[in-house]
């Protein structure tokens, strides 16, 4: 069996692909500014350093959680329509 020419994707596909790696980009970000900024934002807000991490902490439970349900949802429709 000689192998399958493999399908180029279209250019609405990579523009799908950009868009989704740019947000990913952005949330991974978002996680990794957290912890230098402490510092900055513990003294503009006025937060002790076990505010600032009840603060962090429900931030990052609350990005897992929404993962799950989310997770949960898209698997019972369509991935295309979701897009």
């Amino acid at each position: 069996m000689s192998p399958e020419k493999p399908i180029a994707f279209s250019s609405y596909q990579k523009l799908v692909i950009f868009l989704l790696a740019v947000t990913q980009f952005t949330v991974i970000l978002d996680f990794m500014v957290m912890s230098p900024l402490g510092d900055i934002l513990m003294k503009s807000l006025s937060l002790s350093p076990t505010d600032f991490g009840i603060a962090v902490s429900a931030y990052a439970f609350s990005a897992g959680l929404s993962g799950l349900l989310t997770a949960g949802f898209a698997d019972k429709f369509d991935r295309k329509k979701l897009l």
